[in-house]
């Protein structure tokens, strides 16, 4: 009892340390102490997260499911090294397993699933330091997730009007800083996305070196193993951001984004011909399965496959309006649901302000605006093309709402009014 409760603090120590002094965490623009409290806020979430999924105020089990699998890979560490190194961070998802690994891949969830089983891997990596302290499992996520979200600032500070605006949006905005510190794939997600662009500008800027360009492939490779959908829209319009900066033509950024955006889909189609077994539209037909046929507590009714022009665009209009407008009252089940709702609604109304503050020209001329809300809405579509349980939608689009508000804050002065209005609140 004494373990779970002086481990985690002792981590939180060592963490608020290395954020203290640390040269990495040193930017100018950005006070140690906002980054404590930024860290201070992922570090109680994180913990929160665990704990609403263990008593059931929030349904579902997989974060415990990614703590127990990898227990069963750790205690194979006592017995054969061999084994736990094997489970760890050798191959997984093949048949026949072999019978001397039978026993643990049996007792595990995801063998199967190379996604998810990569979340156990790091689970796994970390057992042999926690004790089997969840929460300690927990910080380690929640710092994780906060190196992505400093690494997101590093990216956009030097490109927004209003450096506190860019703060609170990746800081402060309770659901982007709840969804994606616990032990959940967002946190690797943001982690990954945070550590791509950061050294990509750096890439683009021709301020680079060895370690940067190291540092982008291995993002891309924990990005592809946790959510490879997010890598396949952000690697077309990263190209497209690499060609603008290469040939710095102001008249057509949107239309580097565009092309790109269409190589992409005729890439998408030549490879579901080529190789079906690799298809991204057969993909997004299992996971849309998986879901409408999982019907949970916050699910809601969705159009089937279509088959007509009026089936169809209803699909789309879906696809379009449920990542931004759920969960809908209607939908809520609890105080968290109704908390969630409520502000879906704040979030909806300051993006269609920041929308009528923007201007047009200015926008479609500024490569990352472009390129931060393409990307934000690829991720919003999808998720609402796919997911029909309110629930998810609010953990899933954690990561696709910052891209669009930063993106929105991009584009010129015309935006500073709202700006000021935020600061003044």
């Amino acid at each position: 009892m004494i373990i779970e409760f002086l481990l985690p603090v002792l981590l939180l120590i060592f963490l608020f340390f290395i954020i203290q002094h640390k040269y990495f965490f040193n930017s100018a623009s950005i006070s140690k102490k906002v980054l404590l409290v930024g860290f201070s806020l992922k570090a109680i979430s994180a913990i929160l997260f665990g704990y609403f999924y263990k008593t059931g105020i929030l349904t579902g089990g997989d974060t415990y499911m990614y703590f127990n699998d990898a227990n069963v890979i750790f205690n194979t560490f006592k017995t054969d090294p061999f084994i736990y190194f094997k489970l760890a961070i050798g191959t997984n998802d093949f048949t026949p397993v072999p019978a001397y690994l039978l026993p643990y891949t049996d007792a595990m969830h995801f063998w199967f699933d190379s996604s998810n089983y990569f979340l156990v891997r790091i689970n796994a990596l970390i057992r042999p330091f926690s004790f089997g302290v969840y929460n300690f499992h927990a910080l380690v996520f929640a710092f994780l997730s906060f190196i992505g979200t400093y690494n997101l600032y590093l990216f956009f500070e030097d490109k927004v009007f209003s450096k506190p605006l860019l703060q609170f949006i990746l800081f402060g905005i309770p659901s982007i800083v709840f969804w994606t510190s616990g032990v959940h794939k967002e946190a690797i997600v943001i982690f990954s996305l945070g550590i791509i662009l950061s050294n990509i500008d750096r890439l683009l800027k021709s301020d680079y070196t060895k370690r940067h360009v190291f540092y982008i492939v291995f993002g891309l490779f924990v990005l592809g193993y946790t959510r490879i959908y997010i890598l396949a829209f952000l690697l077309p319009l990263m190209t497209a951001l690499a060609i603008y900066k290469r040939f710095e033509s102001s008249k057509a950024t949107f239309k580097y984004f565009a092309l790109a955006l269409i190589v992409f889909a005729l890439i998408s189609v030549g490879i579901d011909w080529l190789s079906p077994q690799h298809s991204l539209l057969y993909e997004i037909i299992v996971r849309r399965r998986y879901f409408v046929n999982s019907f949970g507590n916050m699910s809601f009714p969705v159009e089937g496959i279509p088959h007509n022009i009026n089936s169809a665009l209803i699909l789309i209009w879906e696809a379009i309006s449920n990542p931004f407008i759920r969960p809908l009252p209607s939908d809520c089940d609890g105080v968290l649901a109704y908390l969630a709702s409520f502000e879906a609604f704040v979030l909806l109304f300051t993006i269609f302000i920041l929308i009528l503050s923007v201007n047009l020209k200015s926008l479609h001329k500024n490569p990352y605006a472009v390129f931060s809300i393409l990307f934000g809405l690829s991720i919003l579509f999808l998720i609402g093309l796919i997911v029909n349980n309110s629930g998810a939608i609010a953990r899933y689009r954690s990561i696709a709402i910052p891209f669009i508000l930063i993106g929105l804050c991009l584009t010129n002065k015309k935006n500073q009014k709202i700006i000021q209005l935020f600061q003044k609140n």
